[in-house]
């Protein structure tokens, strides 16, 4: 019947993959280490024999010895083989994985363009200076709101000085100003300090001397 009508796809043999590769590889590194760890102690028996018996045993050790060998060779051959395939199938695995990368940046790349498709930065600069007037407008009509309410908040300091100096004028018969002219310093005196002592004395020649000695300057001299 196949020959009629030929095989179906569904029933074609899969091609292996590089993991099924690999596990056939660690299979068989899997039984020729078991082959070696056999030959080992086979070989670890013949070395405790006595040396009548190792002499006929000779030609068997030294056979089974160089079987060892070759299977070590073998065992490096499948290593290197099964390194490769693993090497092979990481790069195979990390090229899926670099293209979910790609697929992702590229993606977010997008969003980005589309999220800063209105931040601009001539408009984000405009917003915070709208931001900033907003809240000086804020402040403005919060000291508006805190201001005393019930009083008059149209009368100067100009006015309320006029009005006290009206008040002291009407209460203490004081001309409006007279508190501020009276707050001059006192003048110095005209009247020499020594006038009202009798006993001030004269040189021979009529000039005035303090009870020093000391010649006097006229009074004139302490005039403002």
């Amino acid at each position: 019947m196949n020959r009629l009508f030929g095989q179906s796809k569904a029933s074609a043999v899969p091609k292996p993959t590089l993991n099924d590769t690999a596990a056939t590889l660690d299979s068989r590194v899997e039984t020729l280490n078991k082959q070696i760890a056999t030959i080992d102690q086979e070989l670890q028996a013949y070395s405790k024999l006595p040396p009548a018996r190792k002499a006929g045993q000779k030609a068997r050790a030294m056979a089974l010895l160089s079987k060892k060998k070759m299977y070590e060779r073998q065992r490096m051959t499948l290593e290197g083989q099964a390194g490769n395939i693993g090497a092979t199938a990481f790069a195979v695995s990390n090229i899926e994985t670099q293209k979910q990368i790609f697929t992702g940046l590229k993606d977010a790349k997008k969003q980005l363009v589309k999220g800063y498709k209105d931040l601009k930065p001539d408009k984000v600069e405009a917003l915070m200076d709208d931001l900033d007037d907003q809240l000086l407008d804020q402040d403005e009509m919060n000291d508006m709101f805190s201001r005393p309410i019930g009083q008059d908040m149209y009368t100067t300091d100009a006015d309320l000085e006029n009005e006290l100096a009206g008040l002291a004028e009407q209460e203490f018969g004081m001309d409006s100003n007279a508190m501020f002219n009276d707050l001059h310093a006192p003048s110095v005196p005209v009247q020499p300090l020594d006038a009202g002592n009798a006993a001030a004395s004269t040189t021979k020649d009529g000039v005035m001397v303090d009870e020093f000695g000391l010649p006097k300057l006229p009074a004139s001299g302490m005039r403002n």
